[in-house]
């Protein structure tokens, strides 16, 4: 039922206790969304615009009419605004934002007095947030049977091995369904880059642990700041903050992660685990740029080569423990703009919120819709690739047919789970509209066997010391398998991060869009293996058996694909790649890279390298003779993986060949790099979707 808030004496008449907001906003009303699920205590208010820019004068006139009307706490503005940012701020509504904490008064009867005030536009309550993942985990075990001796790997972290997310062998050992290639591609990408220190990537989740043995070096740092001075020595609005900042706890202590009763250091020891701890962002950030070929833990994806080339980090506090709300969120795409992030990589969404349209979900959360607009304008763009920030999030893992919120958003990457088979992770992943691009997330259930216990089919990265009374360190490392689109979008955050990382390498600039387009076109075919009809097996949740998926369901929903570092990077070169069949000797049409008309082809190079990559036994052929006028090129590797050739033709060619005009009329000759990946599958149109 509906109720209107219609003047102040209306509000006066309210009794304490008793909630009178209606739980969906109409257009009768100032409050936008519902109570449930939202912080006590606290509501989120956006002024209008002589309101606001009244309380910027000094008028303290609404806060003490608002005093007179409530038990107030605090009433501050929201966001923190840089003198430099304040036109961009305005643009985009963050001046007009407050939040207020209260006593006396239930939720409802607090955000109907507020929706008395003229002043007031809108009442958000402040809702809290989940993580894509239910953080579950189990711990990495050294007596698993590692993969490493199995292949020569190019780092020597030495869980490396297990990482099947990052090279996919098709191991028994990870899944009984495993599918060799089922991965990100990114072996032979690392060959090329692993990173830049430019790129800074915000992690907008629960702590990240920045002391980690296996992130420290990666992290993110304000060197301007100097620490625990009480002072904002950079004068960016924030104080003390080195590492980040706590978004909940408006605090630089980034360290917090359920625990808000215990002081900084525990025994000399800082303290990241709280009786509520998930260690989720930690998780997180060690899939994003865990550093690579420093002989410890695992490898992340753009961690950088072992030469100090790795993104860096910043941690964006959402979550402590069971605290979290959208404010906090709001909060970190702020910070994180202001501060030098070019990618915020987001694995949260909104709990219970089933929204089916941009317009619902910026009517509904105000005050995140409007700092997430806010990092992706182009006049905050922190990198000298792009014109604007990517924001890239996880679908959700509802197992709805549809991408959850903020993921959903036109301008935001939304990235589903696939498990070690290639195929959705179909006992949790979100999927159909809104949803951009798929990636590797885990899957607890392959097979018809439950197995909490020991189960490699998830996604293995770095972790936080002591959770759930298991103690991590003391046994030597702390990495841990978790599942979830939550794992699946840091790697499409990494992916991105190595494009701009190639992209400052050799030269390129681009529009945000046309990278996003390179990204997301860039993918390999997952829905070939989608038949109609065909179950996969989904497991069992909280002790009870999720029904088998037809996957036919998910063709055509899981976004463009499966995302594709090296074809993404090819893309970014300007080098077409071309997807041949691993373990057949086949011909190729590469016809759209040269044409057809009065074309004579010369000869193919391909490098030791490329060799190795694809397990060339023998040479590439290429017609010179025009027998296979359609398919001129036969290649046969036995490896998955990644290389370039080149190409030498005729263009305008006579019967003889010639392409010396001194003698006799002749043609060009022309040469062409082409990118070749050998995989499992390949799609009818040669692998590009």
């Amino acid at each position: 039922m509906s109720v209107v808030i219609c003047a102040v004496s209306c509000a006066d008449e309210l009794h304490d206790g008793v909630s009178t907001v209606p739980e969906q906003g109409t257009v009768m009303t100032k409050v936008i969304n519902t109570h449930s699920e939202a912080q006590e205590g606290v509501l989120l208010l956006c002024l209008n615009e002589a309101a606001a820019d009244a309380y910027a004068t000094g008028d303290m006139s609404l806060v003490d009419a608002v005093s007179e009307k409530i038990q107030l706490k605090s009433f501050a503005p929201l966001f923190v605004t840089r003198q430099d940012k304040e036109d961009v701020a305005r643009d985009h509504n963050l001046h007009r934002w407050f939040r207020m904490e209260f006593d006396g008064l239930d939720l409802g009867g607090a955000a109907a007095r507020m929706s008395a005030f003229d002043a007031v536009a809108k009442v958000q309550f402040n809702k809290a947030l989940q993580p894509a993942s239910d953080c579950r985990f189990v711990p990495y075990s050294e007596l698993a049977v590692s993969q490493m001796a199995a292949r020569n790997l190019p780092f020597n972290d030495p869980m490396l091995g297990d990482q099947w997310h990052y090279i996919n062998t098709g191991s028994a050992q990870v899944s009984n369904s495993s599918f060799e290639g089922g991965d990100i591609a990114v072996k032979d990408v690392w060959k090329l880059t692993g990173g830049d220190r430019r790129i800074v990537v915000a992690v907008i989740d629960s702590p990240v642990k920045y002391d980690h043995p296996d992130l420290a070096a990666n992290m993110w740092k304000n060197e301007k700041e100097i620490p625990d001075n009480g002072k904002d020595d950079d004068n960016n609005g924030y104080v003390d903050d080195i590492y980040g900042w706590n978004c909940v706890g408006s605090s630089p202590q980034v360290w917090h992660d359920g625990d808000r009763t215990k002081y900084k250091y525990t025994n000399g020891q800082l303290n990241w685990n709280g009786p509520k701890a998930s260690g989720h962002g930690t998780h997180v950030a060690g899939v994003v740029a865990a550093v690579n070929g420093n002989g410890t833990g695992v490898c992340g994806v753009a961690g950088g080569t072992g030469n100090n080339d790795g993104v860096r980090m910043m941690s964006c506090q959402i979550f402590d423990g069971e605290y979290s709300g959208l404010q906090s969120s709001a909060i970190a795409f702020q910070y994180a703009a202001d501060n030098g992030a070019s990618i915020a990589q987001c694995s949260f969404g909104l709990i219970g919120a089933a929204y089916e349209s941009d317009a619902e979900y910026e009517m509904s959360y105000g005050a995140e819709h409007d700092a997430l607009q806010y990092f992706m304008d182009p006049r905050n763009n922190n990198s000298e690739i792009l014109d604007g920030n990517i924001v890239i999030a996880a679908a959700g893992n509802e197992r709805n047919p549809y991408s959850s919120y903020p993921a959903a958003c036109q301008n935001v990457v939304s990235v589903t789970g696939l498990g070690p088979d290639f195929l959705p992770a179909t006992n949790y992943t979100n999927y159909g509209p809104g949803c951009n691009v798929a990636a590797p997330g885990g899957d607890f259930y392959i097979g018809d066997i439950y197995s909490f216990a020991d189960n490699r089919s998830q996604v293995l990265s770095t972790f936080i010391d002591t959770i759930y009374n298991v103690d991590l360190k003391s046994s030597g490392h702390q990495y841990v398998y978790m599942q979830g689109t939550s794992m699946a979008c840091p790697h499409v955050s990494g992916v991105a991060a190595l494009g701009l990382a190639y992209a400052y390498k050799i030269g390129k600039t681009f529009t945000r869009d046309e990278f996003i387009s390179l990204l997301l076109t860039s993918v390999n075919d997952i829905d070939t293996r989608m038949v109609d009809n065909t179950m996969k097996t989904c497991g069992y949740e909280n002790g009870s058996k999720l029904p088998d998926a037809n996957l036919g369901n998910y063709r055509g929903k899981m976004g463009t694909g499966a995302v594709d570092a090296w074809k993404f990077l090819m893309a970014i070169e300007g080098t077409p790649t071309l997807t041949v069949l691993n373990g057949k000797s086949k011909r190729y049409d590469i016809s759209s890279y040269f044409g057809v008309s009065n074309l004579k082809y010369l000869s193919v190079e391909v490098d030791a390298q490329t060799r190795e990559a694809l397990g060339l036994k023998e040479d590439p052929e290429i017609d010179v003779l025009g027998n296979f006028p359609t398919k001129p090129l036969k290649l046969h590797p036995t490896k998955v993986g990644s290389g370039k050739i080149v190409v030498k033709a005729i263009a305008g060619y006579d019967e003889d060949g010639i392409v010396d005009g001194e003698v006799q009329t002749g043609g060009m000759e022309i040469t062409r790099t082409i990118s070749v990946m050998s995989r499992g599958v390949v799609s009818d149109n040669g692998g590009w979707l």
